[in-house]
């Protein structure tokens, strides 16, 4: 307002100061130039010579806007335009990582067809609308995205899979994730996610199949590969004891030949297996190869697992056989039970009774305590039956509150 205010002064004061020159001495200007000659007070020439001269500078400007049409018309170029989509998808990023979805798709929308770069635009878009549970928004841009770059076939792929895995649709997942692996059979993400989508689905021959490349490929350290083969193992014998009686055994036994060796050795995958033969009826081939683990290396949970075996073995080769480990190892809880239970099946009723007791006194264990009260309570010692009965439900966690009984009443 200042620069304004002194302006409008020096012109008055400007104005004033010529108006007395005029009146005071008009001058004389003549001029000339063959037969025609032109005459004019001093200030009149002076006006029109200032007029020429800020008329010349104006056409040179113009003609100059004319050459340079960007920064004449500067606010409506296409640069410009340029500028503004570019500023639009910078925002639109900086709210998608934000987490404000909805304004962040708006923006990358808009800004797509001049940002320069229209794949990010509607890549950024689709992850947005996903965000937001936009299904058909998100495929739309995914859609878009592809129309823009087609060489960018790959990384649309990739965002398609991950939404639908994020999403819950596996079996779509799982196409999409075989298409991608098909092109580019070394891509550590494909791989990595195939990992998981198999794990969610159940698919665990699918997954055997893929082990070795997650290992070529460095997709697991060795650590999570030994960690990944045995929850893989394990699964198969659960699922090939659920296959029909015919075809199970077989596949158990296959599957375990084809283990490799060092994991033979695992005493959870051993278990695993003696446990899927077990439920598959399998008890001849369960006790050769337990028989045979025992011959080499003590196992806890195989011993337990041989003092369950019934029809199609003999059960007085069974207890032998079971004493003869009493004799190579020595005195274990587990053992005991075992001898309690088999000696139990050749109805050696005292002799069931004293292993069973002997295993208590080594460790009191809820299961032995079972045992111990069903057969004495079958042999009509009803408060010996009582007292491991109790054990048991102490043992087993389950400790009753004091209540008055009808016993007690009387």
């Amino acid at each position: 307002m200042k620069v304004l205010y002194i302006a409008a002064v020096l012109a008055l004061t400007t104005g004033i100061f010529a108006g007395l020159l005029m009146q005071q001495d008009p001058g004389y200007v003549l001029f000339s130039w063959g037969n025609t000659t032109v005459e004019m007070s001093l200030w009149v020439a002076l006006i029109l010579i200032f007029t020429l001269v800020v008329g010349v500078h104006l056409l040179l400007r113009l003609l100059s806007g004319i050459r340079q049409p960007l920064k004449v018309l500067n606010l409506f170029s296409a640069g410009n335009k340029d500028k503004r989509a570019l500023k639009a998808t910078v925002s639109g990023l900086l709210l998608l990582a934000e987490g404000q979805w909805r304004k962040s798709e708006r923006l990358l929308k808009k800004s797509a067809l001049r940002s320069g770069a229209p794949l990010i635009n509607y890549l950024a878009a689709a992850r947005a609308a996903h965000a937001q549970g936009h299904n058909e928004q998100t495929d739309l841009m995914l859609q878009k995205a592809l129309e823009s770059t087609p060489s960018a076939e790959t990384a649309v792929a990739i965002s398609q899979a991950e939404f639908q895995y994020e999403r819950g649709q596996y079996e779509q997942c799982l196409a999409s994730l075989l298409r991608l692996q098909k092109k580019n059979p070394k891509h550590r993400w494909v791989l990595k996610t195939l990992l998981k989508v198999y794990q969610k689905l159940g698919d665990w021959q699918a997954l055997q199949t893929l082990y070795p490349q997650l290992l070529r490929y460095k997709v697991l350290t060795e650590a999570e590969g030994q960690q990944l083969q045995l929850k893989l193992y394990s699964e198969l014998f659960q699922q090939g004891a659920q296959l029909a009686k015919e075809e199970r055994i077989s596949l158990l036994q296959n599957i375990w030949q084809k283990m490799p060796s060092e994991l033979k050795s695992n005493e959870m995958l051993s278990e695993a297996y003696a446990r899927a033969l077990h439920a598959s009826g399998a008890e001849g081939a369960l006790e050769k190869f337990i028989a045979e683990k025992l011959r080499h290396q003590w196992s806890d949970n195989l011993v337990v697992i041989y003092g369950l075996l019934g029809s199609g073995t003999d059960s007085k080769k069974l207890l032998a056989q079971a004493e003869q480990w009493l004799k190579q190892y020595g005195d274990k809880p587990v053992l005991h039970l075992t001898l309690g239970r088999l000696s139990i099946r050749n109805q050696l009723w005292g002799k069931g009774a004293d292993y069973l007791e002997a295993s208590y006194k080594l460790q009191p264990m809820a299961t032995t305590a079972a045992e111990l009260s069903r057969l004495y309570s079958s042999m009509g010692r009803t408060s010996k039956s009582r007292f491991y009965y109790q054990a048991c439900l102490d043992l087993a966690g389950y400790h009753l509150p004091e209540l008055p009984m009808p016993k007690d009443a009387h």
